[in-house]
C-alpha cells in the first residue's frame, strides 16, 4: 500500500493546532492526504488509585465528550482540500495511538505541534512528542507551539546537520526533496566537538578535523549536482551549533540515527533537547538500523 496521509494529532487547544498551516502547506504541495486525529484518554488513566478514587466524568458523557471531539475535528477539517481530509477520535494513550496508526501503512509522516492543553485527562503534547520521536518508524514534523506559525509557512532554507555518519546522511534526500519543492536552498552543517584543553596539540587535531570535514560535506555535496547547496563547519557543541545555525532557516531536517548507531540522536540529549528549545520546525526522519554501514 503506497504511503499518500498526513497524521496530524491535536488535542483541541490553539498550541495543538500549530502544526495545521505545516501539514495543509505540505499536504498541497506534495498532493497527500490528512488525517486529523484526537484521542482522549480517560482520568482514571491518571489517578493513582483508579480502582478506589474513579471520578465521574469516567462513568458519564462519554457519549458527548466524542460528539465534541468529533465537532472539533470537523471544523478543522474544513481547513483542508475538500475530500482528501479525514478525522478519526479515539480514546486510550495519546503515544500509542499514534505510533499504531503510523505502522499501519497508509501514513507517510507525523505533522505534530510539540505542546498542547496539557492537564489531567488532557493530552501532554510535551511528553507525547518525545515518545512519538522516539518511536516512530516514519518521518516526524514537529512545529514548536510557542513559535507564531505564518497561515502560509514559507520554505526558503533548509538546514541539515550531519555527523560524518552515513545514518546521519540519510535525511539528506529527503531534504533534497522538499527544497527542490519549494526551491529552496540546502545548508549542510556539522559540529565539531568543543575542547576547552587549549592544549596545542589538541588545537591542531581539531584544526585537521575541521578541514576534513569541509571535504567531507564538499563530497556530500557533490553527489546532489542538481541541488543548491551550501555547507558549514563550526568548533560547538551539536545542540548549540545547531540552535544558532537554525536562525535564518525556516525548517531544520535531521536523521533520527547518527553516529552512535542503534543510540538514535532522539533518545540522547540532541534532538530531545532540541525539541523542547528550537523555533524553527524540525523533521525527523528515521533510519532503519540495516541502512547502518561501515565507516572508514
Amino acid at each position: 500500500m503506497k504511503k499518500k496521509r498526513y497524521l496530524v494529532p491535536l488535542d483541541g487547544s490553539p498550541l495543538g493546532e500549530r502544526a495545521l498551516p505545516w501539514a495543509r502547506l505540505l499536504a498541497e504541495t506534495f498532493q497527500r492526504e490528512v488525517e486529523l486525529l484526537q484521542c482522549y484518554e480517560p482520568l482514571a488513566s491518571v489517578y493513582l488509585l483508579p480502582d478506589v478514587a474513579m471520578p465521574a466524568p469516567v462513568y458519564h458523557e462519554q457519549g458527548a465528550l466524542h460528539e465534541q471531539m468529533d465537532a472539533y475535528l470537523q471544523s478543522k477539517k474544513a481547513l483542508f482540500s475538500e475530500g482528501r481530509t479525514h478525522t478519526t477520535s479515539c480514546e486510550g494513550d495519546p503515544a500509542v495511538a499514534l505510533l499504531d496508526r503510523a505502522q499501519s501503512g497508509e501514513v507517510e509522516a507525523i505533522v505534530m505541534s510539540t505542546h498542547g492543553r496539557g492537564g489531567l485527562g488532557r493530552w501532554l503534547l510535551g511528553s507525547v512528542a518525545t515518545k512519538v520521536l522516539r518511536g516512530s518508524t516514519v518521518p516526524v514534523l514537529v512545529v514548536n507551539s510557542s513559535t507564531k506559525v505564518a497561515a502560509i509557512p514559507k520554505i526558503r532554507r533548509i538546514l541539515v546537520p550531519v555527523d560524518g555518519s552515513k545514518l546521519a546522511e540519510g535525511a539528506v534526500p529527503e531534504a533534497i526533496r522538499i527544497a527542490r519543492a519549494f526551491d529552496a536552498t540546502i545548508h549542510l552543517y556539522q559540529a565539531i566537538p568543543l575542547t576547552p584543553i587549549g592544549h596545542p596539540a589538541v588545537d591542531a587535531a581539531v584544526a585537521c578535523n575541521v578541514e576534513n570535514t569541509k571535504e567531507y560535506l564538499q563530497a556530500l555535496r557533490d553527489r546532489f549536482p542538481d541541488a543548491r547547496i551550501e555547507t558549514s563547519v563550526k568548533v560547538t557543541g551539536p545542540k548549540i551549533g545547531i540552535e544558532a545555525e537554525a536562525e535564518g532557516h525556516d525548517l531544520v531536517v535531521l536523521s533520527s540515527h547518527g553516529r552512535s548507531g542503534l543510540k538514535r540522536w532522539v533518545l540522547g540529549s540532541v534532538a530531545e533537547g532540541l525539541l523542547q528549545s528550537l523555533e524553527t520546525p524540525m523533521l525527523v526522519v528515521y533510519q532503519r538500523e540495516e541502512a547502518r554501514r561501515p565507516e572508514s
